[in-house]
C-alpha cells in the first residue's frame, strides 16, 4: 500500500512537471486532462484510487487558477 501511494505522488508530480507549472492553452489543457485520465486508469479500483482522484483534482485546480490569473 505504501508503494502504491508513493507511485501516485510521483505520477502526479511528473504530470505537473510535464506541463511546466504554467498557463495552458486549450490544446495543452485537453492533453493534460487526457494524460491524467490515463494515469487514473492505472489506479482505478485500487486502494489508492481516491488518493489519486484528490491529488489530480488539486492539480487541475492549480492549473485552472493559473489560467484565470489568480
Amino acid at each position: 500500500m505504501k508503494n502504491m501511494a508513493y507511485k501516485v505522488f510521483v505520477d502526479i508530480w511528473r504530470l505537473t512537471c510535464k506541463y511546466r507549472f504554467q498557463k495552458l492553452d486549450d490544446n495543452e489543457w485537453e492533453n493534460f486532462v487526457t494524460d491524467g485520465y490515463k494515469l487514473f486508469n492505472r489506479y482505478k479500483n485500487t486502494n489508492v484510487e481516491y488518493l489519486f482522484r484528490f491529488l489530480f483534482m488539486a492539480v487541475q485546480s492549480f492549473y485552472e487558477n493559473i489560467c484565470k490569473g489568480k
